[in-house]
């Protein structure tokens, strides 16, 4: 599965060696990710399912320097109205370049197809 806990959808990350936090292919980042943790040790698949959702330390998570952080509340929200099958369905195409249908990252530019994209600029 292509989401994190915190409901992010990883299959926008563009790491090259992580798979996603759902995934058997994870980065260092994302084994030590609290969320993750938390969930699992609760053995549910999302925050959102969590009676303390948002939490503080997803609520500061969601509202840091990174802007694809932001996109965590409206996500869960989703989620819990519509599922989140649905929801990544809505993810993958929100995540794909309009013209040739290749998958895009957050803070991708331009397509390797030269479609130029809309993006987040990296903080700091």
């Amino acid at each position: 599965m292509q989401y994190g806990a915190c409901g992010l959808f990883c299959g926008a990350c563009g790491a090259p060696d992580c798979g996603g936090c759902r995934s058997d292919l994870i980065d260092e980042w994302v084994e030590k990710c609290r969320f993750r943790t938390c969930a699992r040790e609760k053995g549910i698949d999302l925050c959102c399912s969590c009676n303390e959702c948002p939490c503080t330390e997803l609520y500061a998570f969601m509202n840091d320097e990174w802007p694809h952080h932001r996109t965590i509340e409206a996500n869960l929200e989703y989620i819990k109205r519509h599922g989140a099958e649905k929801w990544l369905e809505a993810q993958k195409q929100e995540w794909s370049c309009a013209r040739c249908g290749s998958p895009i990252n957050w803070y991708q530019k331009l397509c390797s197809c030269g479609q130029e994209l809309k993006a987040w600029d990296l903080p700091g």
